[in-house]
């Protein structure tokens, strides 16, 4: 009698182990979710809402990548939206790269022409373009710190060093355009020509009308109200307001 018990105690025991691991067999084979499978919200003014925590999850160069696909993507006439239905980020990507290979001096699809006989300022403002990235906000963050993430685009000739100076945010909802204050923030590596490189800050957003802009940019507009660009030739490149209007 116990020469059959202790088997078949035996056999229990491991059964009973054995089962006690496969959960945490499970849960170390599950894959984390591929950011690059996650679907570009059709309407751009979801962007922001949908994108934020993947958009961070991705390496530093496809995050550019992306910026200047929906950059291009907004730019375009062809698309009154955003992207196209049902595009995944990998394959906005692989767009992306491949349009840029098509067009290495053009990678978002500008279509206004620099025109040699426009005041400096206003082609300076052409040639060093700045968009806003997807905010991950949430209803709190009216009264709190925010941050945000622009990224600034180098049509010039010569690679940009560093910046410093004031950002301006114009939206239609907006009776007057929102300052932000950029400390001097130096571009490691250098920003090269047809490339692009980020400006991050942190920003107390307490007008509730400025939250929703930041939302919803469909009808917004940043621009380099003042400030100055060092290039890596040594050449400095100044932006004002007033020389604008």
């Amino acid at each position: 009698m116990m020469g059959g018990f202790y088997p078949r105690f035996n056999q229990a025991l491991l059964l009973t182990m054995a089962l006690a691991f496969l959960p945490a067999i499970s849960a170390c084979s599950q894959p984390q979710a591929d950011p690059s499978k996650k679907t570009i919200p059709t309407n751009s003014d979801q962007w922001q809402k949908k994108l934020g925590d993947t958009f961070e999850q991705l390496p530093k160069t496809d995050q550019q990548l992306l910026s200047r696909y929906m950059l291009r993507m907004k730019l375009s006439a062809a698309y009154e939206s955003g992207a196209m239905p049902r595009t995944t980020i990998k394959q906005a990507l692989i767009q992306q790269r491949e349009y840029e290979r098509l067009h290495p001096n053009n990678p978002t699809g500008k279509k206004s022409p620099i025109i040699k006989s426009q005041q400096a300022a206003t082609a300076n403002a052409q040639h060093y373009p700045v968009a806003l990235l997807p905010v991950k906000s949430s209803d709190s963050d009216s009264l709190n710190q925010v941050k945000l993430q622009f990224m600034l685009s180098n049509h010039g000739e010569v690679a940009i060093d560093s910046f410093k100076g004031t950002l301006v945010m114009k939206d239609i909802a907006l009776t007057q355009g929102k300052h932000f204050n950029v400390p001097l923030t130096v571009f490691d590596p250098a920003i090269k020509p047809e490339q692009s490189g980020k400006i991050i800050i942190e920003s107390s957003i307490e007008d509730i009308n400025v939250m929703r802009a930041i939302r919803n940019t469909r009808d917004m507009t940043i621009e380099i109200s003042e400030g100055t660009l060092t290039l890596a030739d040594g050449q400095h490149v100044e932006f004002d307001e007033s020389l604008i209007k």
